[in-house]
């Protein structure tokens, strides 16, 4: 299995348990490693089997802004959930930072891996 990725993609999204946070939409940072059988493109040298890196951020910053979470740990599920499901990847790493969450830390957040059910 090979490995793709995404890094640093910037959404907007209601992300908080306290109120004071859950009354607008505030930036996320996603970084994803999406497995994926890249044989085909290897070989062939085109775009056909690849994973669609620009259909996933699309989709993921259309996403974001309607969901409302109170943590980080159920966000990264849920975009794992899309990767694997509406983009039929095998396997996911999914990292989601909260810039500027806390003081003098630039960005706190949590990282989840998960796999398609066989």
């Amino acid at each position: 299995m090979d490995l793709v990725f995404i890094k640093a993609l910037k959404c907007q999204t209601i992300l908080g348990v306290y109120d004071w946070e859950r009354v607008a939409l505030r930036p996320v940072l996603i970084d994803l490693e999406i497995g994926a059988d890249q044989e085909a493109a290897f070989v062939q040298d085109n775009a056909v089997g690849l994973m669609n890196y620009d259909s996933i951020s699309k989709r993921l910053s259309e996403l974001l802004p309607a969901l409302t979470y109170k943590t980080v740990e159920r966000l990264a599920a849920h975009v794992a959930d899309v990767v694997l499901n509406e983009f039929h990847a095998p396997y996911v790493k999914v990292t989601i930072g909260k810039p500027g969450a806390i003081a003098n830390a630039a960005m706190v957040g949590v990282t989840i891996e998960r796999r398609a059910a066989k």
